[in-house]
């Protein structure tokens, strides 16, 4: 269902009938029409006329089957997992058994509604997951148009729900990362050697932790002090995938620091029976799990007496680090970190505040 306008500013609706009994599609379009509401609305007439050449209605359970059969070729694992907990404890439950054109917008809204504010059979979900919830709902609907089981999506006027009386909190800078004193207070009370290794190499490059535990011998190059970023781990799937985004696809430059401690390491697993250019870059023919590089972390962090953070909270520290010298820009920040600048200075905005500090008393020295 499309409406154009024309260019003699009157508006027109076209698009393609379902198949018929012989398997067929065929074009239409009227013209004509003063306004664009006028044009949809005469196209909703029209198609109601073809109602009977739609297949077989479908129930939401049987949806759901036919939708799984063409996901894996274009959603990631991780999602693919998150849309099938949907399913099984809310979506099913929900409307499994309900014909996916009997669904309404106004029972959609009332539904999503008293799950952010009772949550369902027991589970509770806050605004992140009923968002996804429903969009994910939408997904299956437009799933459906695509393949002419539906003729509307009931999901296109419901607003995601919101809490009116949530709190937003705001985490300053010092809940957010390391200042440097901290990071080497740190790193020094870290006695084994190995995994002193793996938290400088993180604080030093700014990987996320799926992007470190991906790294393989092939990705560095130790001449010319080079790291390519090609891949993540997944921490609910523990499967390697493609990174996060588009720009987290990157090379970035190495500390001569982290590639002399590479060089060393490599001479020492070269030698190891098997090894090839597939290792691992601080395991072997298997990675590091991103859940023990957490245990490992959270308690060298408890035992060093230092303010206590995640492991992702390096990546933090680190864009810290960069973003309180006035003279690095921000775009290279940015492409060091797999961002775009719009993102970098989304995510790192409590973060600003000191570098614009920073920035005056660089002004000043002048």
């Amino acid at each position: 269902m499309t409406q154009k306008k024309e260019n003699n500013e009157t508006w027109s609706f076209y698009g393609k009938l379902p198949k018929d009994e012989n398997g067929k599609r065929r074009n239409y379009k009227r013209r004509g029409f003063k306004s664009k509401k006028a044009a949809k609305l005469a196209e909703t007439e029209f198609l109601k006329q073809y109602n009977h050449i739609l297949p077989t209605r479908l129930k939401l359970n049987d949806l759901i089957v036919e939708y799984h059969k063409d996901t894996p070729s274009h959603i990631k694992l991780s999602t693919i997992k998150a849309y099938i907990r949907f399913e099984k404890y809310v979506i099913s439950p929900s409307f499994g058994n309900r014909y996916i054109d009997d669904i309404t917008t106004i029972e959609i809204t009332r539904w999503i509604n008293n799950i952010l504010q009772n949550g369902y059979n027991g589970r509770i979900y806050g605004e992140s997951s009923t968002r996804n919830i429903l969009l994910h709902l939408s997904g299956l609907f437009t799933y459906a148009i695509d393949h002419n089981w539906l003729q509307k999506n009931p999901c296109h006027k419901v607003k995601p729900p919101k809490d009116p009386n949530k709190v937003i909190k705001k985490q300053s800078c010092e809940e957010n990362f390391w200042e440097i004193e901290e990071y080497n207070q740190f790193i020094n009370t870290v006695e084994d050697e190995y995994k002193r290794d793996l938290y400088e190499f993180m604080f030093l490059t700014g990987l996320r932790i799926g992007e470190f535990c991906a790294l393989q011998w092939k990705d560095v190059d130790l001449i010319n002090n080079k790291l390519r970023i090609s891949k993540s781990l997944s921490a609910i799937t523990s499967k390697i995938t493609s990174p996060k985004t588009t720009h987290s696809n990157r090379t970035i430059q190495l500390p001569s620091k982290i590639v002399e401690k590479l060089k060393q390491r490599y001479i020492i697993v070269s030698q190891l029976d098997g090894f090839n250019e597939d290792y691992y870059l601080y395991k072997d023919e298997n990675y590091i799990s991103i859940a023990t590089f957490r245990r490992w972390f959270n308690k060298d962090v408890k035992k060093s007496g230092v303010k206590r953070i995640t492991v992702h909270v390096l990546r933090h520290s680190h864009a810290s680090y960069l973003l309180s010298n006035p003279m690095i820009s921000e775009l290279l920040i940015a492409d060091r970190l797999g961002h775009s600048v719009e993102m970098l200075q989304s995510t790192y905005a409590h973060i600003y505040e000191k570098s614009r500090k920073n920035l005056i008393d660089f002004i000043d020295e002048l």
